[in-house]
């Protein structure tokens, strides 16, 4: 499921769920329209995620199609309630691809984030400097606009997560080739690689890094972020990035292998300590 279009991820789930309901009950639009006592544009609306739905709505058609699931309906409770509020992200409405809008609304939300890093320091810790000298180069081209002022604005945003009340817990793998490749020149490295020692010291966070002496490991097919949304982690959703597009996984099998990749991943990585030491080697060696 992809996470650049129009539409929320929010939106899209509950869509999803809705339209999956109705046909499992052999339901046209127009004949559960008037069962709901809705128009089928508006039925047809919610279904493909063009328009939000209050929750005390959804309670009503959840009720009608008789979905007496507590944990389902939960689920898509919360994520309606979510989708609702608002947040620092909705300043960036207009400036950014709402896809990358959305993730932040959902990171947001996250209980728990476990992040794994095999190139980059991941945007949840990066400096102002780091951050800025990555979109110089984004897309393969140096770049100089007032674009960028945005971009990096928008990711210090981002860490906000870690001064809410509750942060979410924050577990990082991030590969030895993180914190030796110069992003931005020696400075913004050293920079960084201090950032990432005071961000480990906090309790919400935990970093751990994989050496070159790994060697192969079950993260060699690229980075991924998986959210547990929601109290209790109602819903578990992977980010994955690649050269083209970005989307969600979120089939609780593929889910589960996500999880599975990333616990092995800290398995063969060094412990938090030995991490530590890790970097502050690297940084004295700047």
């Amino acid at each position: 499921m992809r996470y650049d279009d129009r539409m929320t991820y929010r939106r899209r789930k509950i869509g999803d769920a809705l339209r999956h309901f109705r046909e499992e009950r052999g339901l046209t639009q127009r004949a559960a329209g008037r069962l709901l006592d809705r128009s089928q544009a508006s039925l047809s609306a919610y279904e493909n995620g063009h328009r939000a739905i209050r929750p005390r709505d959804l309670k009503h058609i959840l009720d009608q199609y008789g979905i007496e699931d507590q944990l389902v309906r939960q689920r898509l409770l919360s994520l309606a309630a979510q989708g609702r509020q608002d947040g620092w992200w909705h300043d960036f409405d207009e400036r950014l691809e709402p896809g990358i809008v959305d993730f932040a609304s959902l990171e947001a939300d996250a209980s728990r984030i476990r992040i794994f890093e095999p190139q980059l320091v991941h945007g949840l810790f990066q400096t102002e400097d780091y951050a800025r000298a990555v979109f110089r180069r984004a897309g393969g081209t140096v770049r100089d606009t007032p674009d960028i002022k945005t971009e990096v604005g928008f990711r210090l945003n981002r860490q906000r997560v870690h001064e809410q009340t509750q942060p979410p817990t924050i577990s990082a793998v991030f590969t030895e080739a993180v914190l030796r490749q110069q992003i931005g020149g020696i400075d913004v490295m050293r920079g960084q690689g201090v950032r990432l020692l005071e961000m480990g010291a906090h309790a919400h966070v935990e970093i751990q890094i994989l050496p070159f002496t790994a060697g192969m490991h079950p993260g060699n097919d690229g980075a991924f972020t998986i959210l547990s949304v929601g109290t209790g982690a109602l819903l578990e959703v992977v980010a994955v990035d690649s050269l083209t597009r970005s989307w969600y996984v979120d089939e609780p099998t593929d889910v589960d292998h996500y999880i599975e990749t990333f616990e092995q991943l800290r398995e063969i990585a060094l412990s938090e300590s030995d991490s530590k030491a890790l970097i502050e080697r690297i940084v004295s060696e700047s």
